[in-house]
């Protein structure tokens, strides 16, 4: 008998101790997907936070009416959606009403400016306190997001706040949240920009070449490697516009060009070889890249841009309009420079060959008094190419303001009807 019960007890607890593994790691998934889940959301939160900082920091900007009409819209737009963010999250009650109701402040005396019930003046004097707050909820978030979203941290800061009265986990009411946090409220939209077709070059008029004379014009642009091992494939049909691919070994060195098929220009130059540890200086490299451009007759050009890893410069460039020196940014070039000795490791001149289709625009001189705000100056001010809303290429004033406590902006401002066309804010 005794037997008999052992073995009824040893079952009965055989079958509580699976059940209770089952539910346990049933439990432990769900942790792991909440974890998962609110660390996405507090990592969101905070991209919003940096963007709607950004947006206060442009109406603070400018003190024309249409060029603050979109950084207001935006400081409404993005201080609902933070607010969402915010109510979607089960962190503490009071928390989430204070801020819930200072960004719901925030956006709302956004619109009164829009609308003209508040004198932007007024505005840009309590944004400077404003800035600071949001720094301040900025904080927040990376404290309650640290160690990049530590599971066991997330779960005890977020998932105990779902506890009951008793104390008792609701499973399935967690289980449903995480769907409902999981699942986008929106369906998904193809880009504007997908829109937009590839070039076929036929603003080039020249010839098709040879594999010979590929090889010739190779060896003309890169005499270094005249003697390099090199061999010539033509591009697959599915490609943009016909070009001849190019690949050559000497000694240490291998790489890889591109030339058009028509007129045999340079699309693009790559360089593989093993490192030194001595770096050229700024000028240095400065000097090179402007030896280079000239060599591959990108003469038209202007750096607009240079950064350096551990082993090269990489350096961008832009087309210069031969009517007015106005950048074309769309006409880009980018080169790749050795720190050690300034050998030339990279090119791409892809945006600069397809070249954009530039018309007439007229320049209407710019009242920088009646547009920026008095708390900004003008550091520099020059013409440049950029696309609009629509795409299209607008010569636009490119102007560098600067604010002591803000920071630097780079905006462009449609020469004709004086839209701003884009504000950028530099590191």
């Amino acid at each position: 008998m005794k037997k008999i019960i052992w073995v009824i007890v040893s079952s009965v607890a055989v079958v509580f101790l699976m059940y209770h593994f089952s539910v346990q790691s049933q439990n432990n998934r769900l942790e792991n997907a909440l974890a998962v889940q609110y660390s996405n959301q507090l990592t969101s939160a905070s991209e919003k936070l940096t963007k709607l900082t950004e947006s206060v920091d442009q109406t603070m900007l400018f003190t024309d009416k249409e060029a603050l009409e979109q950084p207001l819209d935006d400081v409404w737009r993005i201080s609902s959606d933070i607010r969402t963010s915010i109510s979607s999250l089960p962190i503490s009650s009071e928390t989430s009403t204070v801020w819930m109701n200072y960004l719901n402040r925030l956006g709302n005396g956004a619109a009164q400016v829009k609308n003209g019930e508040v004198p932007i003046e007024e505005w840009q004097k309590n944004m400077v306190s404003t800035r600071e707050n949001l720094q301040a909820l900025s904080d927040q978030w990376a404290f309650t997001n640290k160690d990049g979203g530590n599971k066991d941290y997330i779960v005890t800061a977020f998932v105990q706040n779902k506890l009951d009265k008793n104390g008792e986990k609701n499973w399935k009411s967690l289980g449903n949240s995480v769907k409902a946090y999981t699942e986008s409220d929106f369906p998904m939209t193809a880009s504007e920009t997908d829109q937009q077709k590839k070039k076929d070059l036929q603003h080039i008029k020249d010839s098709e070449i040879t594999e010979d004379e590929a090889k010739e014009q190779f060896v003309k642009l890169f005499p270094e490697f005249k003697d390099a091992k090199i061999h010539i494939t033509e591009s697959s049909q599915d490609a943009p516009y016909p070009f001849y691919h190019i690949e050559f070994h000497e000694g240490i060195r291998i790489g890889y060009a591109d030339l058009t098929k028509k007129g045999g220009h340079i699309l693009s130059f790559l360089l593989e070889r093993p490192f030194e540890k001595t770096t050229i200086t700024v000028q240095q490299m400065k000097d090179k890249s402007a030896e280079y451009m000239k060599t591959l007759g990108f003469t038209d050009t202007e750096m607009v841009e240079y950064r350096e890893n551990s082993v090269a410069w990489h350096l961008s460039f832009a087309r210069k309009d031969e009517n007015n020196d106005a950048l074309i940014y769309a006409d880009g070039i980018q080169l790749k420079i050795a720190k050690d000795n300034g050998e030339l490791l990279g090119l791409n001149a892809m945006e600069y060959i397809q070249k954009e289709k530039i018309g007439k625009q007229e320049i209407v001189p710019l009242d920088n008094v009646g547009l920026f705000s008095s708390n900004f100056y003008i550091e520099e001010e020059r013409l440049a190419y950029v696309e609009n809303k629509q795409l299209e290429q607008r010569l636009a004033y490119q102007v560098l303001a600067k604010n002591d406590t803000i920071g630097t902006y780079k905006i462009y401002i449609d020469t004709e009807n004086h839209e701003i066309l884009h504000a950028d804010k530099l590191p």
